[in-house]
């Protein structure tokens, strides 16, 4: 999958992380939405710092050797360092490209490849989290000098998932960061980040992205249906593409659900009680990804929720009739109960389940809260 850049409605963010230039910040968090493309903006103004010959608009040339190597996903002076379950966005492994710094032959892991790496995307354990080691091999990194003589840039994401250990070794990284050194973390959760790291940087919000600007750009990228695919998505833009990719945010191989699976289990919900334990056997394959049906289950929910509420759907505004014949057969309790169930579900995706018995359960644990209902309801 190829590395996303200038995405069109960042400009302005980027153009407040170059006011800051001048100011010589060392330590940036972006903070704001989940899904606008944070680490994206990371990465671009990272490039941008890291190019000899930087444009008027302050955005990198793409022509210069420095540019080359960040394109290659092989700057010497740039680490990138997420969870091993995002391991999509670095090209080498950490530690080749430490052991490549201490030969003094550069390397470096910047950018997501053309082809994820199978074998670590296959990993069910891989890491959510950003761990001690990770932060102990940037370490060795911030000591050996700068190969171009120049700035050395770290981008550190997603900031709220930085295990306490490493969390600590990062913060005299923060206080004492070696000279011409340039931290760039990014969050989707401000309030999760711990205080000792927070404190530390300088505070960026970037900005929700226009709707026309989002569908202009999920069309030009080959979506189908933008629209349809942004409302599932929650509105987050990356989310959308990330779904027409068939990847996950979060998995280096496909875990989203294609579009007759979809079809299927949203089917399967629209029947509410009449659902029987028959139809969910015989629909479901014999591999569902449960994570990412669990998620689908998780939307629907919701928007029965909204509809109880006096509000709007917001995931599914193609199935508004079904769902507003079900909400009204139901109550409020009993879909907290199901999400109840599905939490916990969700809280397994690491655990090596039988996927199809997970789903399986949540349908009929659906389809047996809404039975709860009175008597006649569904012919209101």
């Amino acid at each position: 999958m190829a590395r996303l850049s200038r995405l069109p409605w960042q400009a302005e963010d980027f153009a407040a992380l170059r006011a800051l230039q001048a100011r010589s910040v060392h330590a940036v968090l972006l903070h704001g939405a989940a899904g606008i493309g944070k680490k994206v903006l990371a990465l671009d103004y990272a490039q941008a710092r890291l190019c000899e010959s930087p444009r008027n608009d302050g955005h990198a040339c793409g022509q210069c050797p420095a540019c080359g190597w960040f394109a290659a996903g092989a700057h010497p002076d740039l680490r990138v360092v997420v969870p091993d379950v995002m391991a999509r966005w670095r090209l080498t492994g950490e530690d080749e490209a430490d052991n490549a710094d201490e030969e003094g032959e550069g390397g470096g892991a910047v950018v997501p490849p053309a082809e994820p790496d199978p074998d670590a995307a296959r990993s069910a354990r891989a890491s959510r989290e950003i761990r001690i080691d990770a932060v102990r091999r940037l370490a060795r990194f911030l000591t050996t000098s700068t190969h171009r003589g120049g700035l050395r840039v770290v981008v550190l994401a997603p900031a709220e998932r930085i295990t306490i250990e490493a969390a600590n070794a990062l913060l005299k990284m923060l206080e004492e960061p070696p000279a011409g050194t340039l931290f760039v973390l990014a969050t989707d959760a401000i309030d999760d980040v711990l205080p000792t790291v927070r404190s530390r940087c300088l505070l960026v919000r970037c900005r929700a992205p226009d709707r026309t600007a989002v569908l202009a750009w999920l069309r030009s990228g080959g979506v189908v249906k933008p629209e349809a695919a942004l409302a599932e998505a929650g509105g987050s833009p990356l989310a959308a593409w990330l779904a027409a990719q068939d990847v996950d945010e979060d998995a280096e191989t496909p875990t989203r659900l294609d579009a007759e699976l979809r079809r299927t289990l949203v089917a399967l919900l629209a029947q509410g009680p009449t659902l029987s334990a028959a139809e969910v056997a015989g629909q479901l394959g014999k591999t569902v990804p449960a994570e990412a049906a669990i998620s689908l289950f998780q939307r629907w929910a919701w928007d029965l929720l909204a509809l109880m509420a006096g509000g709007d759907v917001r995931y599914h505004p193609d199935h508004s009739q079904a769902l507003a014949r079900l909400a009204r057969a139901a109550s409020a309790p009993v879909i907290l109960a199901w999400v109840d169930q599905l939490n916990r579900l969700q809280a397994t995706r690491d655990h090596p389940l039988n996927a199809r018995l997970v789903v399986e359960s949540a349908l009929l644990g659906y389809a047996g809260v809404l039975r709860a209902a009175p008597a006649g309801a569904l012919d209101r």
